[in-house]
């Protein structure tokens, strides 16, 4: 963003949603930001007032070095330039999988041009064409029966009032289903679609798992993975493994790689690139459920056991690498973890 005078931004923008605020109604500027960024975007401009006969009154900022981080939720993605005393602000539109954003408990969105509070029926409605726009019907795909009664058994453990649900309103409830359409969400966690291999490749020895949907990968595979760690390492495996689970980009590749080598490290690739949260709300919510993901939770034991750990983006191929050192190994000579 680089303008060179107001009137050049005036023009540039002229089609543009815009609000001028005048630096007394800065409280303004969380909720302009929001509504903005729950809709198509936009400006906010502080320092100008605009007048009842539409006219710019450019009154300027006492500060033109104001800092308005604080006033941003982190969620919004903004650009800012500073023109003569005036804060330019570029609001993003959010991405879909962050919307509906609210601002001190309340949804805003922008109609021609004006902030609205919207009802809790209107957040919901936009909540639920966000998660819509990641998960359309999974119609080619089946679901693996054991995968399934594991999930059931493991859910009603959980949420006793499950019991009392039939088989077709436990699958919509469980966001395996909406509808009769079989979600991308439930054909991820117990269909056929996606290829998880574990590699124990040591001097002496190579082993291999295979699971071809999330639940199996979760349920089986990483049990073995962790059980010769030590309580530290195992939690901090754990939590990098079920993040890749949950963060995967699953158009971008169907195949997530965990490689155990000699010195004691593991290698854990997965498709797509860093993604702050899940891009499929159904699948966050599928995971909630049975007791893999707690809200919150965001690689604090993996820190917590090697402070130096950070993902790794390739950017050329789209996947995310992910190297934590292993603890706790006796023998890796022996693969009986696999």
């Amino acid at each position: 963003m680089n303008f060179s005078s107001f009137d050049e931004f005036l023009d540039a923008t002229a089609n543009d949603d815009r609000e001028f605020l005048s630096e007394d109604e800065i409280y303004k500027f969380s909720e302009t930001a929001c509504a903005l960024a729950n809709s198509s975007g936009g400006w906010i401009i502080l320092g100008v007032v605009r007048e009842f006969d539409d006219a710019l009154n450019v009154t300027g900022l006492s500060n033109s070095n104001l800092n308005i981080n604080s006033l941003i939720p982190r969620e919004i993605f903004f650009e800012t330039q500073v023109l003569d005393k005036i804060l330019i602000v570029h609001i993003a539109p959010l991405n879909h999988r962050l919307k509906p954003l609210f601002v001190n408990g309340k949804f805003y969105r922008r109609v021609e041009g004006v902030n609205l509070i919207s009802s809790r029926r209107s957040a919901a409605i936009v909540a639920q064409d966000a998660q819509n726009f990641s998960d359309e019907p999974a119609i080619k795909f089946y679901l693996n029966p054991e995968s399934l009664e594991d999930f059931y058994n493991t859910v009603i453990n959980l949420h006793a009032e499950c019991k009392n649900f039939s088989t077709e309103e436990f699958l919509c409830r469980s966001f395996i289903f909406s509808g009769k359409f079989l979600t991308f969400a439930g054909a991820l966690m117990f269909g056929n679609i996606i290829k998880v291999h574990a590699v124990l490749d040591s001097p002496t020895e190579h082993a291999e798992l295979e699971a071809r949907n999330l639940w199996d990968a979760y349920k089986n595979i990483l049990p073995r993975l962790v059980k010769k760690l030590s309580p530290g390492c195992s939690q901090a495996f754990q939590e990098i493994f079920i993040n890749a689970l949950l963060h995967s980009d699953y158009h971008a590749g169907n195949q997530i790689d965990v490689l155990i080598t000699n010195p004691p490290k593991v290698l854990i690739t997965n498709p797509g690139t860093i993604c702050s949260d899940t891009r499929n709300h159904r699948l966050k919510k599928i995971f909630s459920l049975s007791g893999i993901f707690r809200e919150g939770r965001t690689l604090d034991a993996v820190r917590k056991f090697m402070p130096t750990f950070r993902l790794e983006e390739d950017i050329l191929n789209f996947r995310v690498k992910a190297l934590l050192r292993l603890e706790g190994f006796s023998d890796l000579n022996t693969p009986t973890i696999l």
